[in-house]
């Protein structure tokens, strides 16, 4: 089914704009009678919120994820069903949108598209229990069924695990795996494979920047316990395709956090 040419929406807090926000599209495709989902994402947004999609685009991005990261996003109006979501983009999405920014070649607007998504991280994390919605302004043929989803929870890093996580990654980009070893943070065996492991992904581990930790996934594994995943920042790549395996446990006597390890994500 075709695209409709255009469809405005405008991205919502609560009863007021959401700017730099994103919006996630998710189109059903049907072929062969398997039915699949589709995923994309538009943005930022203008200072009221509002964001145009233009057919055009969507085709566009179907069209790099087909020849570019070699998903199957091909032939997409012909398997469209004409259903699909709107939904206002949370912290994966916007994770996402976030570390595109530093491909190369770098993508258009580069720059501005990454402190967007920066601003929207920082938004959610600040207002974690807000509404967020999304308001469709165009009139849609009448095949056409597009439904408002709800966000994705959001897996923030417990605020209380930030500046411990930040004195253990700026230890690693620095190379005191030593102390991390004496204070019982890291295992010398370990020490001995994250080494590797970098050396042999040929990146410069750095100190990152504090938005390292609103790109930073926190899983609780029990009241008192947190795995944590976050990306390697490095020279050449900013936050890299190698993530942070880390451990965090509150037991009586306090905060204990263990480095596990890297990999590739």
């Amino acid at each position: 089914m075709r695209l409709p040419d255009s469809i405005g929406v405008r991205l919502l807090a609560g009863r007021e704009p959401f700017p730099d926000a994103w919006l996630s599209l998710t189109l059903e495709s049907v072929e062969n009678g398997d039915r699949t989902a589709l995923s994309f994402a538009f943005g930022p947004v203008r200072e009221d919120g509002r964001l145009l999609i233009d057919r055009n685009d969507v085709l566009a991005q179907a069209l790099y994820f087909e020849e570019v990261v070699g998903l199957d996003y091909g032939r997409l109006e012909k398997r469209w069903s004409g259903r699909g979501w709107l939904a206002v983009a949370g912290a994966p999405e916007l994770r996402h949108q976030f570390r595109l920014t530093f491909g190369k070649p770098p993508l258009r607007h580069a720059t501005a598209n990454r402190a967007a998504a920066a601003r929207a991280l920082r938004f959610l994390s600040e207002n974690e229990g807000e509404r967020f919605s999304v308001a469709i302004e165009t009139e849609l043929p009448k095949k056409v069924a597009l439904e408002v989803a709800s966000m994705t929870p959001g897996d923030w890093l417990p605020e209380k695990l930030h500046e411990p996580l930040w004195e253990l990654l700026g230890k690693l980009a620095r190379r005191e795996l030593e102390e991390l070893i004496e204070s019982g943070a890291l295992t010398a065996e370990a020490a001995k494979q994250i080494e590797q492991d970098v050396i042999d992904f040929g990146a410069t581990p750095v100190v990152p920047p504090d938005i390292a930790l609103l790109l930073a996934g926190a899983k609780r594994d029990s009241e008192d316990a947190w795995t944590i995943e976050v990306p390697l920042w490095t020279r050449e790549e900013g936050p890299s395709d190698l993530a942070v395996w880390v451990h965090a446990h509150e037991p009586e006597t306090g905060l204990e956090l263990e480095l596990r390890g890297v990999a590739l994500t």
